[in-house]
């Protein structure tokens, strides 16, 4: 499934510059799995294709919703994960 949501990166996360960069932005995502320990256990995560950002827990992303392949690919895009 894909997603849109807006990231809001937390203290608990220690994402990299990259990640940090797109603080507030609409993002498009997958579905990741089920965290299995640490301070996200329970919550499912998240990943941005094509990128090196690595997992984002749920409680990052503000208004998570399904998206289409097509918008997905459009915001992928217009971040310059995708050519």
């Amino acid at each position: 499934m894909f997603y849109e949501a807006i990231f809001q990166p937390s203290d608990k996360m220690n994402y990299n510059a990259d990640a940090k960069k797109l603080a507030g932005k609409k993002i498009a995502v997958q579905d990741g799995w089920l965290i299995e320990d640490g301070p996200f256990k329970g919550q499912n995560c998240f990943y941005i294709p094509n990128s090196t950002l690595g997992w984002i827990p749920q409680c990052d992303l503000i208004g998570l919703k399904s998206t289409s392949f097509v918008q997905s690919q459009e915001i992928g895009k217009s971040l310059g994960f995708i050519n």
